[in-house]
C-alpha cells in the first residue's frame, strides 16, 4: 500500500510534474483519495474534479488539453504516413533527360 501524502507533498509533486499548468487555489484538501477541484490555466473554462492520486498519474491537462494533444499526435502520424507516398510518386514520374554529344 502506498504511503499517504499530505497536501504540501501533493502540491510539491504536482508542481514538479506539471509546472505552472494548473491553478490549485480552489482546492480543498481532505485526503489523497478524495476528489479536489483544480483549474487548467490554458483552458480555465471549468473546474476539474479529480483525486490527487489520479492527477499525478495522468498525462496532464484538462480534457481540452488532452484533445489538442490527441489531434496533434494524429496529424503527425498522418503526415508521417503521407510523406513516403509523396516521395514514391515523385520517383515514378518521368523526368526530362538532357542529351549531350
Amino acid at each position: 500500500m502506498a504511503a499517504r501524502i499530505t497536501e504540501t507533498e501533493f502540491l510539491k509533486r504536482a508542481k514538479q510534474r506539471f509546472g505552472d499548468q494548473f491553478d490549485y487555489s480552489e482546492m480543498r484538501w481532505r485526503s489523497y483519495k478524495s476528489p479536489v477541484k483544480i483549474r487548467c490555466r490554458r483552458h480555465p473554462v471549468q473546474l476539474i474534479c479529480i483525486t490527487p492520486e489520479k492527477h499525478l498519474q495522468t498525462l496532464g491537462g484538462c480534457r481540452h488539453c488532452l484533445r489538442e494533444r490527441r489531434i496533434a499526435t494524429l496529424e503527425r502520424e498522418l503526415n508521417r504516413k503521407a510523406a513516403p507516398e509523396r516521395s514514391e510518386t515523385l520517383a515514378l514520374q518521368p523526368q526530362a533527360v538532357r542529351l549531350t554529344r
